[in-house]
């Protein structure tokens, strides 16, 4: 019983986190696109599956935390820029492993140290710029 539950659990959370993605804004949607293709998420990320897994947990994600545009993106709070954390998933707590700044003013990704308090510029495709200053 308690595994249906939680499966339950988690098919109606991947439920709602679908739905809340399609509510993002366009921009909100490419910002996302120039956090998860940057190398640095990327060198983050490889592997990271599966050593959550092993450690009993479910999944890993990307999820926005503030935006200019927090009504049209699911993001908890207002920011001039798109924040972002990188975080394991478990059934009782999400540690974050990273976060990340996109500015758009800037037209630039940042990874957060927290430790020092700064934000340090990273690598990113700039290609994505094309489309995230696209007006639509």
């Amino acid at each position: 019983m308690k595994n249906i539950l939680i499966l339950l659990f988690i098919l109606g959370s991947s439920i709602y986190q679908s739905k809340a993605q399609l509510k993002e804004s366009y921009k909100a949607q490419i910002a996302y696109k120039i956090v998860e293709t940057s190398p640095r998420c990327k060198q983050l990320t490889k592997g990271l599956y599966e050593r959550i897994v092993k450690n009993g947990g479910t999944s890993y994600g990307v999820m926005l935390e503030s935006s200019p545009n927090p009504k049209t993106d699911p993001s908890q709070g207002y920011a001039k820029t798109y924040n972002f954390n990188l975080h394991e998933s478990y059934a009782d707590r999400m540690p974050i492993l990273a976060r990340f700044v996109f500015d758009p003013k800037k037209q630039q990704l940042y990874e957060e140290d927290v430790l020092n308090d700064q934000l340090i510029a990273i690598a990113f495709d700039k290609k994505l710029l094309k489309r995230f200053n696209k007006i639509r």
